[in-house]
Formats: structure tokens, sequence, C-alpha cells
């Protein structure tokens, strides 16, 4: 038997076992960058758990957004995009013969940078000193950006309790570090001191981006001005 037929069984199996226990869910496959869930793209039933062998014993622990995705496999993509019982997920991670790894979203994001920043292909894009940010992410002024993606489900938490570094003042509050996980975006890759704005109305600045097949894990500080 060949790969390709297993990985079909496979497939034809988690999507009975979703049957009995998923709940239906709606997928989309981004093709726009401002509008990343314009269509749905299919529906079928999902469950999700953050044990591989789907015991369900427990939910998904705060802080924790890997999860395993039980559904049919046979037409899903890294990047796309799943609503399932009001929460939303993005697909990281797709192997033969094996549950795919999905991210819990905690948020909802926009990212502005200078006009034609982050396009893998270079279209349109202007070099241009968009500012350097300090200890409280106050530098980087969002004049003259624009709003290069927005609409797009993301996991952000706190990575650490403040920089190690501040002004020299005494009494100063250090800035903590925050963490986005974000799905592959078509044609895009985050940059520094890029803006990312939450659907709470936060405002961050990117201050490191590691992009993989997975999806981009990025580092940010808040713009607390």
């Amino acid at each position: 038997m060949d790969q390709a037929l297993l990985q079909q069984k496979v497939a034809r199996g988690y999507a009975k076992a979703a049957l009995r226990l998923g709940a239906m869910t709606t997928q989309y496959r981004p093709a726009s960058l401002t509008a990343p869930m314009a269509a749905a793209h299919a529906s079928f039933l999902a469950a999700f758990n953050d044990d591989q062998n789907f015991g369900f014993a427990r939910p998904a622990l705060w802080g924790k957004p890997a999860v395993f995705g039980m559904f049919d496999t046979t037409d899903v993509q890294s990047g796309d995009l799943l609503i399932c019982a009001g929460e939303n997920y993005f697909v990281a991670r797709l192997e033969p013969f094996r549950p795919p790894l999905c991210m819990l979203c905690n948020r909802t994001v926009s990212i502005s940078g200078q006009p034609g920043q982050g396009s893998t292909k270079g279209d349109g894009a202007v070099c241009t000193d968009v500012g350097a940010s300090d200890d409280y992410g106050t530098a980087g002024d969002t004049d003259g950006q624009t709003t290069l993606a927005s609409g797009w489900p993301a996991f952000i938490q706190i990575k650490g309790k403040g920089s190690p570094t501040g002004d020299g003042i005494s009494g100063s509050i250090k800035a903590a570090d925050y963490e986005m996980l974000l799905p592959v975006m078509p044609g895009f890759i985050p940059a520094l001191q890029m803006a990312v704005t939450t659907d709470l109305g936060t405002t961050y600045t990117l201050t490191a981006v590691e992009p993989s097949q997975y999806g981009n894990r990025c580092l940010m500080s808040i713009r607390q001005v």
C-alpha cells in the first residue's frame, strides 16, 4: 500500500470519528491579506484536543494554544483558518498518518507598515526609515503607515515579565514582551517595526519575526503612548 492511499484511509477515519464527536466547522483558505475570511472554502465536522490520542480528558490549557484536530484532512492545508463552536483556529502543520497540528487563537489582528513592506515578491516596496523602538514601544510613528493585513486570527500571550533594560529613570515600569503566533499568510511575512493592532484596540510593535512553514512567530512590545 502506498503512502497516498494510506493517508486517504487515515483521513476518512478522522472524518468518521468526527461524525460522532465533532462540531460543525467552517474552513477558510485565505486568498487576500485584508479579507482572509471573505468566503468559506468548505465545512465539516471537527473536534480538537491537546492530547494526540484524543482522550478528551481535559480542555486546552491556558497559554498552550497547540491542539490536535480530528477532521477529514483530504482538502486541508497549512494556513487554513477554522471556526468551530465559536473558537478560531489555524492549521499549522500537516504530516502523513498524524492528526493536524492547529493553534487555538485568542485575538484578531491587523498589521500596518510601509507600502509594500513584508511582500515576499517585493511588489511596491518602499525603502524608508520606520523608526527605532525604545523599551516602551513608543517610537515608530504610525504616520504614513498603511494597513497591510487585517482580520487575521492570532494567539497572543505575555512572553517575558519585562525588558531587562530601561530608560535609566528610577521607578520606571519596564514594558513586557509579548509573543504572537500567526498563520502562514499568502505572499506576506511580517517585518520588524510593523504595528499590530488587536480587536481590543491594543497596539504592539514587532521586535522579532521567525517565519516558518508552520506560520509566523513574533515578539512584540506594547505601544504605551
